[in-house]
């Protein structure tokens, strides 16, 4: 048998030198977007086989291969999921093929459902890639930063904080992979944090809604940021980022045919290079530094059923001399931050049901003059969605059950903005427990073919806050010509109280759910490369939680935020030579705010702390030659309110208290800033490229005011200046 084995292959090989080589089959043609226009430098390949080539500039791609009969097809770009197409080879033969791919979108506005299908009463919607939203100029390659570029959503200062027309950061809720994500920012401030917890490349789809969303979301007065991480890597990858502030690598890995998929990532923050290249160390004591890791493990169980797993955690520690009223000292903060979560997909008689379990816990040590505070926030949640389609009506519903348990101790000032190492302080050990849960209908349906409505209830109920809520809410969509649509919404949004203000609270008076009001009515216009975009909103508040004393609060704040949204958008990142938006908003807000008399508080009516009358953003980007890219984004944001010391109250510790002025009744100077990036895109191979980047920060190097301090005795006041002055940014991203 063996010596017959041998022989047998003895004669193939003598044999092969006399057969004619085959000739070889060529596979041509080109890569499209959805809108027709070329997708330059996808990468084009046989599916299973090291075949294939790299896109040109034009979309346009020319290959061989000894491959022949059914083969697949398969093309891919960056901020694109892949396409597959199946061919059949022949020696010799020429096959022409075209091949579409569809970008992921981040949406900006109302929950917009995939396809081609959408959610009514959408206040504000604008596509934005995801490869486009971190290469935005002066976004620092952080996806809260580059949602501050558009409109209803402020900008106050260098912060990540998505301020949602006039309202609070604390407004504004973040969910991942329908988890919340409670602390959604690294370096946490009341301007929100530096930047946004999650990396945006760990993401693939973003749901923003600023104002009349579906009863889907609850507990949020403002907004909601719904993100939704990638799906099982179909291919392996390997991602590797340096810069003069971070390094980072990631890898991407099928494990078992096409059912199982990993994903991991871990990020070093290092920021002592950034600054010392750009000789902007002076106020830091420790400057801001961290690790963060990821990792997410995916099992597609059948062509309808996926488990998703997400693991998250975080360091950060940062050391920073700063100024609070008339106290300049180190603020120092150490922060881990942790989200696991468990996300099931299945369909079952009609149903598409996600379900998902996660667990958050947040630890931290803040100390600044008399504040000396170690809070700890952990949180249990399960939620479910369900839906169900059938022609022109869609039925959605689900619920939520959270719970929560916050604990903090140490000393903390009896007035915030007093931190001065003599000022009155009491001791706090508190540990607060809640459970919130909720549930929601909601049916979408087409009333004639150029109209959609939707009608959803929502109730909720909190363990600390009384009665539950009941939110109603409608929405209307009317195609009254070719791509143009007429939008209006109308709902209820209550949100409950932060935990750290019952734990705060001693009064005796039980603290209940916030309420506003959305009224939302939009036109919007699109297309080709073209988005045009008007919104008018009017918002009013009641029962909003406010101090009315030491460690006292009540629901006695009412206020409204009205304006004006306005966006142009033209092109796509890679798929037009040029391409960029510019948005406006007009805003007038006013709230029921503490005034400090001394000792005593007084509630008055005010502008809003950001109450930013009006903000002009514009981001353009242009492709100079072939993979050499040239863009930039300029912000104007007219000077926050802020409440002015008129007076001080000396008590018998020899502590100056200060006494406010109206409230809201001077401003800060205009927010100026203009950034400038450049990079080099070069593909090579199949799916390896490098991206080479440098950016210019504030090149105007305006010293933007952020913030007003006062002398010990309260008698000079001065502008806090921005810490973001002219810098410079470069790195590199290697994708194998």
């Amino acid at each position: 048998m063996c010596r017959r084995f041998v022989g047998g292959l003895v004669l193939v090989l003598a044999l092969i030198p006399g057969v004619a080589p085959a000739q070889p089959a060529v596979v041509e043609g080109q890569v499209r977007d959805a809108q027709g226009a070329p997708v330059p430098y996808a990468n084009v390949q046989i599916d299973g086989a090291a075949v294939g080539t790299a896109a040109g500039e034009d979309g346009r791609f020319r290959f061989e291969t000894t491959r022949t009969g059914s083969v697949v097809l398969r093309a891919s770009a960056v901020g694109y999921p892949p396409v597959e197409q199946s061919l059949r080879l022949r020696a010799g033969d020429t096959s022409t093929v075209r091949l579409t791919l569809r970008a992921e979108s981040i949406e900006l506005g109302e929950a917009v459902v995939t396809g081609e299908t959408f959610s009514t009463g959408s206040p504000s919607e604008a596509t934005l890639g995801s490869t486009e939203a971190v290469t935005t100029p002066g976004a620092a390659g952080d996806l809260f930063r580059a949602l501050q570029s558009f409109p209803g959503v402020a900008a106050p200062g260098d912060g990540a904080g998505l301020f949602v027309r006039g309202g609070d950061v604390t407004e504004t809720k973040t969910l991942l992979d329908q988890a919340t994500v409670y602390h959604p920012y690294r370096y946490e401030s009341p301007a929100g944090g530096s930047f946004g917890a999650v990396r945006p490349f760990l993401v693939g789809g973003t749901t923003f809604a600023t104002g009349g969303f579906s009863a889907q979301y609850g507990n949020a007065l403002s907004g909601v940021l719904a993100m939704e991480s990638k799906d099982r890597p179909e291919e392996s990858s390997r991602y590797v980022n340096l810069g003069l502030a971070a390094a980072s690598v990631s890898l991407d890995q099928p494990l078992v045919g096409d059912e199982f998929g990993l994903r991991l990532s871990g990020n070093r923050s290092f920021t002592g290079v950034l600054f010392r290249v750009n000789g902007q160390r002076g106020d830091y004591a420790t400057v801001p530094q961290g690790m963060d890791g990821t990792l997410g493990l995916t099992w597609d169980y059948g062509p309808t059923g996926q488990l998703k797993l997400l693991a998250f955690a975080r360091r950060n520690r940062i050391g920073v001399e700063t100024t609070e009223g008339t106290y300049t000292g180190v603020y120092r903060d150490r922060t881990t931050n942790q989200l696991y979560n468990l996300q099931w997909t299945a369909q079952a008689k009609g149903w598409t049901v996600e379900s998902s379990a996660s667990w958050n816990a947040y630890t931290s040590q803040k100390t600044l003059g008399a504040l000396d505070l170690s809070p700890a926030d952990r949180a249990a949640k399960l939620r479910v969605d369900a839906t169900r389609g059938g022609g022109d009506w869609t039925v959605r519903t689900g619920g939520t059950v959270e719970r929560r348990h916050y604990r903090f101790d140490g000393t903390v000032p009896t007035q915030p903005d007093v931190v001065a190492p003599d000022a009155p302080t009491r001791s706090v050990d508190e540990s607060v427990r809640a459970t919130r849960a909720g549930g929601y209908v909601e049916v979408e349906s087409s009333l004639l073919s150029s109209v959609v409505a939707r009608a959803g209830l929502r109730t909720d109920v909190h363990s600390r806050a009384g009665r539950p809520v009941v939110d109603p809410r409608v929405g209307l969509a009317w195609s009254f010509a070719p791509n143009t649509q007429l939008r209006a919404a109308w709902g209820l949004y209550h949100q409950f109280p932060e935990l750290s203000t019952y734990g705060e609270h001693v009064g005796k008076n039980t603290l209940g759910a916030q309420r506003a009001q959305h009224v939302v009515l939009g036109l919007r216009h699109e297309r080709e490369h073209l988005l045009l975009r008007a919104e008018a909103y009017h918002k009013p508040y009641r029962d909003l939680v406010v101090r009315t004393g030491s460690s006292r609060y009540a629901n006695d704040g009412t206020g409204v935020a009205r304006g004006i949204d306005l966006f142009a958008k033209y092109g796509s990142f890679l798929g037009t030579r040029v391409n960029g938006w510019a948005s406006y908003s007009l805003l007038r807000s006013h709230r029921t705010q503490p005034r400090d008399r001394g000792t005593d508080v007084k509630l008055d009516d005010g502008p809003a702390p950001y109450d930013l009358t009006h903000q002009i953003t514009a981001v353009g980007k242009v492709r100079v030659i072939d993979q050499f890219r040239v863009g930039g984004t300029y912000s104007y944001v007219t000077g926050r309110p802020f409440t002015p010391v008129v007076g001080t109250e000396r008590l018998e510790s020899g502590a100056l208290l200060p006494v406010d002025g109206p409230v809201g009744g001077e401003r800060l100077p205009a927010y100026h800033r203009l950034d400038l990036q450049v990079s080099y895109f070069w593909p090579f191979n199949r799916q390896q490229n490098v991206v080479v980047y440098a950016a210019l920060n504030n090149v105007l190097d305006r010293a933007n005011a952020v913030d007003v301090t006062y002398s010990p005795d309260y008698s000079t006041r001065r502008y806090r200046r921005t810490d973001f002055r002219r810098s410079v940014y470069f790195g590199l991203t290697l994708t194998l």
